[in-house]
């Protein structure tokens, strides 16, 4: 048995071996009713040593970032600049004619 990973994040934790039991590779989940009481004291193991590398993989997988919302491009936003001038304008002469 070798420790995989070592958090305070049940979520985390029960995450990981859930991935890594998809995998086909078994873990076990030790300390979990801690629930991080004293920080790092959840740790994930994978039962075979055979299988530490593939863990470690599958565990850097499940971390990686995701992919956030990127802002409209320049002209997109220039383009929504002027038509909420342009409406803003027209409110404007709309209000002074009343």
């Amino acid at each position: 048995m070798k420790q995989l990973l070592r958090t305070s994040s049940i979520s985390l934790a029960e995450s990981l071996r859930v991935a890594l039991e998809a995998e086909g590779i078994t873990a076990f989940v030790s300390n979990a009713n801690l629930g991080g009481l004293p920080p790092a004291a959840i740790t994930v193991t994978v039962a075979h040593d055979a299988d530490f590398d593939l863990g470690l993989r599958v565990l850097r997988d499940l971390q990686r970032p995701q992919p956030t919302l990127q802002a409209p491009p320049a002209p997109h936003r220039l383009l929504r600049a002027l038509i909420m001038l342009l409406v803003g304008a027209v409110i404007i002469l709309c209000a002074n004619l009343f």
